[in-house]
């Protein structure tokens, strides 16, 4: 995956919609879970179980 870099310029920060904007929050959602198992509060399957229910949901709701 391609590494992207967001900088704060100052404007207002627009709304972010889930359409328009999946992959940058399935990224965040997928770096949290990461995050839980490199501290051992989520084991990794536990993280696995939680990426595939997330992915079923975006498949629902679109």
């Amino acid at each position: 995956m391609k590494t992207r870099e967001f900088i704060y310029i100052g404007e207002p920060i627009p709304s972010i919609d889930v359409n328009e904007h999946k992959e940058f929050l399935t990224n965040v959602q997928k770096a949290m879970l990461l995050s839980l198992v490199e501290r051992k509060l989520l084991t990794k399957i536990q993280a696995e179980r939680v990426l595939d229910e997330l992915t079923i949901r975006s498949r629902i709701i679109n």
